[in-house]
This record gives C-alpha cells, structure tokens and sequence, in this order.
C-alpha cells in the first residue's frame, strides 16, 4: 500500500513539473510575440511617417478643407526630412494655407464687423441639378398667374397688405424635382425675422383644356420641358411691409413637390412640404442653405 502511495506521489510530482515547464515556455513565446508585435508596430509607423505617406495625408486633408490638420502634417515632413524634395513641397503649402487662414480670419471680421451689410443679391441660383433664374421681384396688389391665353387668373390683395411677388424660371436636370422654398424676412433690430413663404403657380398654360387637366401640357412638366417658368406670391399687411426692409430669400432644399388634384383647377399643382424655414436668420446661414435675392425697401 505504501509502495503504491509513492508511486501516485511521484506520478503527480512528475505531472506538475511537466505543466510548470510548459507554462514556462508559453510565457517565453508570448513575450516573443509581444516584442513582435511591437517591432510590427513601429514599422508600420515608420512606414506611415514616411515624407509620401505625409504627403498623400496632407493633401487628402487639403481636400477635405481641414487646413489645421493639413498644416500639421506639412510641417512634419518639414521637421522630419528637412532638405528633401518633399520638405520644399510641404514648406510652400505651409505658406499658401497660412495666407488662407489669414484671409478666412480677415474675412470673417469683415462679416461680423459689417453684419448682413455683408450680403449681395443674387439673380441666379444653383444647386442639385436645378437653376433658378429670378427675372424679378417686387411689391403689388396684383398678383398674376396662370396664362392660358385669352384669360388669366390674379389675386388682388386685401385692404391694408400687398403682395410680394417673384418671377422666376427653373431649369432642371431632373425629371421630377422638388422646387425650393422663396421666403420673406422683415430686418428688425439688427435681426431677420421670418414673415411667410412664397406659393408657386405656373405662369402660363398652351390653352383652356390643359389648364383644367383635360390633357398634358408638357410645357409645365420637367418630364418634357427644362425650364418652365412660375409666378410666385405672398400677401403680407402693409405694417409690416413699412417698418423694416424685406429680405427676399431662397432656401436650398426640397420644400416645393408636385401633387395633381382632382378638386379645383388647375389640376396640376405644387405643394408646399415640410421645409421648417428657420424663424431668425444670421449671417452664418447665408453661407450654407440661404441665399440672398432681393431686399424691398
């Protein structure tokens, strides 16, 4: 019984020693794979920090218009290979973007500075296939649209308000495009404040029967023509209209779909969306979405 509790003992014995220097070997292997890991890693960064690599990255920054970031990694290659073709290369973009930034910082005093001073009209818009031509836009009672030839319909505006009207034609790439908003702010105290949003309406149709929707007239329909032209109106109260000056503006965004109606005339029409016109403009928004047409005085 003895002999055989030894023989257990030793057996166990020799099974320990067995996984302590397996153990030790996989301990041994792990760090030589941490230390290639690592020898990895700083070749990859090496290859990375190469003055190509820099350069390719710097220009990819300069494209996507992040002129920090650009700067940056021009002046690595500057640090970095000092002398070289690549560091001449980088030393000039340096330059050129520190003069931008200059000239975005100056200009962008002048805006503050200036205010909505800053802003200049524009008869011509363009974005996602569409151009929008603005022929006129200006102050009435009448409001006329429609055009069918010998007759054409108008909306006087009430008692105490006019409209404000714009002329305009679009020319589309699209068949079927949604057509931006046209509003109206009022300049109060150094502030614009939305007062409404223009309607569409076509400004003419080929006779009576298309008008009421008899047949097509492809005259109206980006599906056939590029351009139609459209009159657009808004009847605003004549106090509003005299105690600020009228910032007629278009936002660039889908806020116009065509709809065809089987209620009233005529049967095709646009309807206005879900556009959210922000209800107070700042400068700022001028250099994305809005764009200045017209200021009524």
């Amino acid at each position: 019984m003895k002999i055989k509790l030894f023989y257990a003992s030793l057996i166990i014995l020799v099974g320990c020693s067995n996984r302590e220097v397996q153990l030790s070997e996989l301990k041994t292997e792990l760090e030589k794979t941490k230390i290639e890991l690592l020898n990895c890693s700083t070749e990859l960064t090496e290859l990375k920090n190469t003055s190509e690599n820099r350069l390719i990255q710097a220009k990819r920054f300069l494209a996507e218009e992040d002129l920090i970031k650009a700067k940056a990694e021009f002046q690595g290659i500057v640090d970095n290979f000092n002398g070289t073709k690549d560091a001449i290369k980088a030393s000039n973009e340096i330059k050129r973007i520190e003069k931008k930034i200059a000239q975005e910082k100056m200009e962008a005093e002048k805006k503050k500075a200036l205010g909505f001073k800053v802003l200049k009209p524009t008869n011509i818009v363009t974005y996602e296939g569409l151009r929008i031509k603005v022929e006129k836009i200006w102050k009435g009672k009448r409001w006329s649209f429609d055009d069918y030839g010998n007759k054409f319909f108008f909306r006087d505006a009430k008692r105490g308000q006019k409209h404000i009207m714009a002329r305009i034609t679009i020319k589309s790439q699209s068949n079927n495009p949604s057509l931006p908003s046209i509003l109206t702010y009022q300049m109060k105290g150094g502030r614009l404040i939305y007062l409404g949003t223009l309607k569409y309406r076509f400004r003419r149709w080929k006779d009576y029967g298309a008008y009421l929707g008899n047949y097509a007239d492809y005259g109206n329909d980006f599906a056939h023509s590029e351009s139609i032209p459209f009159n657009c109106g808004i009847e605003i109260p004549n106090n509003q209209l005299e105690n600020g000056d009228i910032y007629v503006v278009l936002k660039k965004q889908e806020c116009f779909f065509r709809t065809t109606t089987s209620i009233g005339n005529p049967a095709i029409k646009y309807k206005e969306g879900s556009c959210s016109p922000k209800k107070v403009l700042t400068v700022e928004d001028f250099e994305k979405k809005y764009t200045l047409l017209k200021i009524l005085q």
